[in-house]
Order: structure tokens, then C-alpha cells, then sequence
């Protein structure tokens, strides 16, 4: 007799198979999404730098000096924003920022107030 078709264990035998395929991909897929996720929010962080930068060169035309080491030195990054006057749409916020020659070196623990990170981003002038 030439039956056609699969049998009940060959069935099962193909979905035990796939389910041990997918226990072993799933964390892959979820170590890449989250990598992708954290490039992401640092490359956010980057964007902010370079909005304090620019805002730190518009207050120096404003000015009429060109002088803008009075922003070097470590500074809160509230006194930053309240002194340059930074858009309100900007929630990105770092417990310190380093300015040197009105631009910014380095900014430490910087997080999104409204997206709610849970990691904190540093960024380094390279």
C-alpha cells in the first residue's frame, strides 16, 4: 500500500524541531533590538549636544563678543539651559556638561524625561 502524506511522529518530530529553533533565536533577535535601541538613544543624546552647541554659538552673536569661555568649565545643565535659553521641546537632560572654547566635550548621564529611559547616556567628544 503507497500511502501519501506524513505520519503523526514525523508531524511532531518537524515541531518539536521549529520550537528548539525558535528557543535559540529568540534571544538573539532581542540582544539586537535592544543594541538597536540603546544606538538609538545615543545618538539622541548627540542631537542635544550638538542643539547646546548651537545655542551656545547663537548667544555668542547675540552678545556681539564671540567670547563664550564663560560657559567653559563644568557646569548643572539646568544653569546651561536657563542661561542659553535652550527650546522647552528639548527633554533630554544631563546631570553635568563640560564646555570648552563653546564647545561641548563631554555631558554625563544624560536621559529622556519624557520617553522614561532607563539607562543613562554619556557622550564624549571625539
Amino acid at each position: 500500500m503507497n500511502k501519501k502524506g506524513f505520519t503523526l511522529i514525523e508531524l511532531l518530530a518537524v515541531i518539536v524541531i521549529l520550537a528548539i529553533i525558535a528557543l535559540i533565536v529568540t534571544p538573539v533577535i532581542s540582544d539586537i533590538i535592544t543594541s538597536a535601541r540603546h544606538a538609538a538613544n545615543q545618538r539622541s543624546v548627540e542631537g542635544h549636544i550638538k542643539n547646546i552647541e548651537y545655542a551656545i554659538i547663537h548667544k555668542g552673536f547675540e552678545l556681539g563678543t564671540g567670547d563664550l569661555t564663560k560657559y567653559d568649565g563644568e557646569k548643572n545643565d539646568a544653569i546651561i539651559r536657563a542661561s542659553l535659553e535652550l527650546p522647552p521641546n528639548d527633554y533630554i537632560y544631563c546631570d553635568s556638561v563640560i564646555i570648552e572654547n563653546g564647545i561641548v566635550t563631554k555631558a554625563i548621564a544624560c536621559i529622556d524625561i519624557i520617553k522614561g529611559w532607563t539607562n543613562a547616556y554619556n557622550y564624549d567628544a571625539e
